[in-house]
């Protein structure tokens, strides 16, 4: 067994105070308190984001002729490498007429285009 110091060792002159039973009561009540609203406030921000993420997903389509490497990435099943693909495929052949063209870069075929098609666009 090790000797462990759970305490902070005393000197003279120093003061210590010791909470009455009411005092460590109300200290423990303000703290659940406190948690307690903590906790709420944490659960509705987090609500509040993720349903201005999901507004953010149905209401707003991804320009696929102008869009950056990251707002690729938000497309369903469009990682870093795909993402990088559909941008040297529009540097090389240029704007994409309709969504459907989106299926001539590589890695991107009907499976993949039916999860993204709702969520772009060429304008």
């Amino acid at each position: 067994m090790t000797d462990v110091n759970l305490a902070y060792p005393l000197e003279d002159g120093m003061k210590i105070y010791i909470p009455t039973k009411q005092e460590s009561q109300n200290k423990t009540e303000q703290v659940e308190t406190i948690s307690k609203e903590i906790m709420v406030s944490s659960s509705q921000t987090l609500n509040n984001e993720a349903k201005e993420q999901s507004k953010t997903n149905t209401n707003t389509k991804v320009n696929i002729n102008t869009a950056t490497q990251t707002q690729l990435e938000t497309l369903a099943g469009i990682g870093p490498s795909t993402a990088s693909k559909i941008l040297a495929y529009r540097k090389e052949n240029g704007k994409f007429n309709t969504i459907e063209d989106i299926k001539k870069v590589s890695g991107i075929g009907n499976a993949k285009f039916e999860k993204i098609k709702e969520n772009i666009t060429v304008k």
